[in-house]
């Protein structure tokens, strides 16, 4: 092997550029800077193995991401002129700087004819690089930009299309079991109002719809054994919901006069599907929505039928729900969002900020004016927020509104995947 083993930089995008060679005295390391957003431009010079080939006087070597039904890893193969250096010969490091400052250190080991890397390069595949090859002593060094998934947007542009970015964080998500049903009254608040004896009415002082209060005289009755009248008074404050008197009309023992419900408390009968009933208990919090209002209301689950409806194969669910104003009406139709579970998870971005790239489920990570595609795995997710399990650290800016017009700027420039 040449002891006068030369080292020469090259600097190249994947995507787009054009290679760069810089001389360099003996012994020395050339470093170069070129760093670009996506284009058209001259492909970079590839190998026998498809990876990006780069020289050192009368070295080189051939950098390749495999990936065919495994993980994707680097695979290095040295040359000296035209003859493959064995890769017992050869050692190797790398450093893989992102978008967001986060560096990956990759270390080789040899295998077979070339050297592959004991970590995984994960997706993006976007990052400068800093390569180290050494022979016998002797050491290469490149540093060239990869870029993919990604493309620059001015902050006037940004701003003018409508494209918002927030931190993500910690947030509390929220399982929800939806459900519809209908408003009934309180069966523990009605209360029917019975005159203590029989006799024939003399004063019948409401009518169906009318409020009552507790204690008060709603009919004069005259005792069938006495002949004298006697009052008749409601037990518990409410609406009259059924019952009506006529002057002259006999009221027999044990017979109802009227009926009173107290409406400042009801009930909410839900039916759940039975595929998803398995997870309600009770004391969950229920948000009730009218279907046909504006009405809105908490209340908490107080039953769960032992038993399923046969015809729908649902489940009823009973929530007591507070309705001091009367705003749900018995007999109308509500829906409801039972709250199953709420938990605080440590990363978690707006539902609308996840698009499709690719094979990838995606945010688009911003830093000044570049955006680039983040592929991520989510979990737990409500009506506003998703969890994010991988692919994102907390406090990284993301685009929370419109982008899928970032999506449409990178496959505009041609920033795509391309390995």
């Amino acid at each position: 092997m040449n002891n006068s083993f030369f080292t020469r930089l090259i600097t190249a995008t994947l995507v787009v550029a054009s290679l760069v060679s810089v001389g360099c005295r003996r012994g020395e390391s050339s470093h170069g800077e070129h760093h670009h957003h996506g284009g058209h431009e001259e492909e970079p010079s590839k190998g026998p193995h498809r990876g990006r080939m780069l020289t050192c006087d009368d070295f080189s070597a051939e950098l390749a991401i495999y990936e065919r039904g495994t993980p994707p890893r680097f695979r290095l193969y040295v040359y000296e002129g035209q003859r493959p250096v064995p890769a017992a010969e050869v050692t190797a490091v790398a450093e893989l700087r992102r978008l967001g400052g986060v560096v990956d250190s990759i270390s080789f080991k040899p295998v077979d004819d070339f050297l592959e890397s004991e970590q995984v390069v994960y997706e993006p595949h976007s990052f400068d690089v800093f390569l180290r090859v050494s022979v016998k002593g002797g050491s290469c060094e490149w540093r060239y930009s990869s870029y993919e998934a990604r493309t620059t947007i001015s902050p006037a542009v940004a701003e003018r299309s409508g494209i918002a970015s927030e931190r993500a964080g910690s947030q509390d998500v929220s399982t929800i079991v939806r459900a519809r049903g209908k408003i009934l009254p309180h069966e523990h608040l009605i209360a029917h109002v019975i005159p203590r004896y029989p006799g024939v009415v003399r004063e019948g002082r409401k009518h169906v719809g009318d409020p009552v209060e507790k204690g008060e005289v709603v009919a004069v009755i005259e005792s069938n054994e006495s002949l004298q009248p006697f009052e008749v008074r409601s037990q518990i404050a409410g609406t009259i919901i059924n019952g009506h008197l006529i002057v002259g009309e006999f009221v027999p023992d044990n017979q109802w006069v009227y009926i009173v419900a107290d409406l400042s408390v009801v009930w909410a009968d839900l039916f759940v599907p039975l595929r998803e009933s398995s997870r309600l208990a009770l004391g969950q919090e229920v948000q009730i929505s009218s279907v046909n209002s504006e009405a809105r209301a908490t209340g908490r689950v107080t039953y769960l039928a032992p038993y399923a409806d046969e015809r729908s194969q649902s489940r009823l669910v009973r929530v007591e729900l507070p309705n001091p104003h009367g705003e749900f009406l018995p007999g109308a139709h509500v829906t409801g969002d039972i709250l199953v579970e709420r938990v605080k998870v440590p990363v978690a971005v707006e539902r609308d900020a996840l698009q499709r790239y690719n094979d990838w489920l995606v945010v688009f990570v911003r830093e000044g004016d570049t955006y680039e595609a983040r592929p991520v795995e989510v979990g737990r997710e409500d009506s506003q927020w998703v969890e994010v399990t991988s692919g994102l650290s907390p406090n990284t800016e993301y685009v929370a509104e419109n982008g899928f017009l970032v999506k449409a700027d990178i496959l505009k420039s041609g920033a795509t995947h391309d390995h």
